[in-house]
């Protein structure tokens, strides 16, 4: 990591063509002018068309997958997590990690960081486009939600804003962003073609058509149209949420198993000390025979 890709913003370009592994909202939102109408839509900045772009991307790895959008726009850095199961607490978690590989791969020098003046860098700015059947519950999450302890001289806070992307819902940012209309739009079709019993791929493909004859994303969707199809297919792969769903269900299952076993060996012992308080045996005596508390075992002789 380090100066490698140190970015320019008076000079960078980037490609608006989807690349292989591209989420579609990420694949969209590459081209320059969108991501500024996103930026607009979602911080309420006011940048022109010309403003200088950056888009931050980082490879995949076996341990982190990087299908999300950040983008430098001014002296701020955009990241973009679009969510479409129920909000994950862990995200602001999730954040973390990846403000910090991009940090540190796009505009740390690490060798100045060491020096006395103040390094600067963009401001970075969290966002979770949420595009998800359930009803929102919270607008923000908080990293130091997660932390065992959670107190004013905690060092460390992230906040995340969760913004509503539902096309049926109306949310103003989509009213500011044409972009962002057009793949709410889409999505919402995809979603009413599959409640109406198609396969995924007719699903998919009829929305992809009705929507380049009607003009939404036409443009963005006759150029990559056999892909858009592709990611979109990729998007609506299920397993590996559903395996996560699965184990914590287990886990859940488990708990409840324990606390039952905990319950019952309680019970155990109350009956237990029962026993030994009409044998007239001293507290003491029942307090090392059974491990329970003094006051417990007081309790239970008042009772």
């Amino acid at each position: 990591m380090g100066a490698k890709k140190l970015v320019d913003l008076e000079t960078s370009k980037q490609k608006s063509e989807a690349q292989y592994g591209d989420t579609l909202i990420k694949a969209l939102f590459r081209d320059e002018k969108r991501a500024i109408e996103l930026c607009n839509a979602v911080t309420g900045s006011n940048y022109s068309e010309d403003t200088n772009v950056q888009l931050c991307e980082l490879d995949n790895s076996l341990v982190r997958r990087y299908n999300d959008l950040a983008f430098a726009i001014d002296k701020q850095l955009l990241f973009m997590i679009e969510h479409q199961s129920g909000i994950s607490p862990n995200l602001p978690l999730r954040f973390l990690s990846y403000i910090t590989d991009i940090l540190y791969s796009w505009f740390v020098r690490v060798d100045e960081l060491y020096g006395k003046k103040l390094y600067k860098i963009p401001a970075p700015k969290c966002y979770v486009l949420y595009n998800g059947t359930q009803a929102l519950k919270e607008k923000t999450l908080k990293l130091s939600e997660a932390f065992y302890i959670n107190d004013e001289k905690v060092s460390l806070e992230l906040i995340v804003e969760i913004i509503d992307v539902n096309y049926s819902n109306g949310s103003e940012v989509l009213q500011k962003s044409k972009s962002l209309e057009g793949y709410s739009y889409l999505m919402d079709l995809i979603r009413r073609n599959l409640k109406e019993g198609l396969t995924r791929d007719k699903a998919i493909s009829l929305a992809i058509d009705y929507c380049i004859k009607n003009e939404v994303l036409s443009e963005f969707l006759q150029e990559n149209y056999s892909e858009v199809g592709k990611m979109i297919n990729l998007q609506y792969n299920k397993e590996a949420e559903f395996e996560i769903i699965r184990q914590e269900a287990k886990e859940e299952g488990r708990l409840e198993e324990r606390a039952k076993a905990e319950a019952e060996k309680l019970e155990e012992k109350i009956k237990i000390v029962k026993k030994l308080l009409k044998m007239n045996l001293t507290t003491e005596q029942i307090v090392e025979a059974t491990g329970l508390a003094v006051e417990d075992i007081e309790k239970l002789n008042q009772s």
